[in-house]
């Protein structure tokens, strides 16, 4: 009898520190905060922003360590997920995305479709290391999640959540490594959790786990579903950081043959310049999805040519 009471008392000591353990907030020891990114709301209303942010608004944005044990009242199916993984850090925080204008787009999919979402849905989340500077504080990126090759992220909830897939060469619908998560479960007030595992992120192994959950709907910018780009109903221009554009003003481009367009632009080493469609944001070319750069100064011919579902940017000096 004395042994079953014995045992018994270990089991509840067992389960009594497995319970603290889940209960510990799960901080990273190793950098100052971790910080949300992007151009949604904070929950107090404040515009966020990407790197470079006054501390002011990089405190306001900074996320709080949690331990396991708070997600359930957050949501019970995110918490039974993240209960099956090994979690090393775990931090969580409320923000508003959908519910005002980025200014540009990103792509996403939605059941299985793609969908232009407004910037304001795309976030990212940075490990920061902070220096005192006076009394103010300098936030320094020193982990963007998701990244290429070291912070490969999961979507925990799929249904509120996209996550590019983790490689570097774009899929069929453009999406790499180098594109942003994007929020899809409409606008509205969510509650973001973010873990950190202990295993290292590798191909087919996310180092990160990414969780969604909505807390109150808003109205908000609609998603617009992607459908067959004809190059023939769009309207071509070259903008860039070169003079006469600064990022601003197009310069037009002429129809140059079967699906090709072509314009000329004055351009400076280190020059950087993408085209679009129609004037805005909501298509647009480089190399693949970033800038193209000038390597020297010059006058250069810029063309986009569109064959088999593809779009070939090229600038040649005159």
């Amino acid at each position: 009898m004395k042994k079953f009471i014995a045992a018994l008392l270990a089991m509840v000591m067992i389960l009594s520190l497995a319970a603290c353990a889940q209960s510990k907030p799960l901080a990273d020891e190793g950098h100052a905060a971790w910080v949300a990114h992007g151009q949604f709301l904070l929950s107090d209303g404040t515009e966020n922003g990407w790197n470079g942010k006054d501390t002011a608004v990089y405190e306001k944005s900074a996320l709080t360590a949690i331990g396991l044990n708070d997600v359930k009242a957050i949501d019970q199916s995110l918490f039974d997920t993240l209960s099956k993984k090994e979690v090393k850090y775990l931090y969580k925080v409320d923000l508003i995305f959908g519910t005002n204008d980025a200014g540009w787009t990103t792509d996403c999919l939605i059941d299985g479709k793609l969908y232009h979402a407004n910037g304001s849905y795309a976030f990212k989340i940075a490990q920061c290391t902070v220096d005192a500077d006076g009394d103010n504080k300098v936030y320094a990126e020193d982990q963007w999640i998701s990244d290429p090759k070291t912070a490969y992220a999961e979507s925990l909830t799929p249904a509120t959540m996209f996550m590019p897939v983790w490689q570097e060469e774009a899929d069929e619908n453009g999406f790499s490594w180098a594109s942003n998560p994007v929020v899809i479960g409409g606008a509205g007030v969510y509650t973001l959790v973010i873990a950190q595992y202990k295993n290292a992120s590798a191909p087919g192994q996310p180092g990160y786990g990414i969780g969604l959950v909505l807390k109150e709907a808003k109205e908000g910018i609609a998603y617009e579903e992607v459908l067959e780009f004809v190059p023939a109903d769009h309207t071509y221009g070259i903008i860039g950081s070169f003079a006469g554009s600064e990022w601003n003003a197009d310069v037009a481009m002429e129809p140059a043959g079967d699906n090709a367009w072509a314009g000329e632009v004055t351009l400076k080493a280190g020059d950087e310049f993408k085209v679009r469609a129609d004037g805005d944001w909501t298509y647009s070319w480089g190399d693949g999805a970033e800038n193209l750069k000038c390597e020297k100064d010059g006058t250069y011919t810029v063309t986009i040519t569109f064959a088999d579902g593809n779009a070939v940017v090229e600038a040649v000096a005159k």
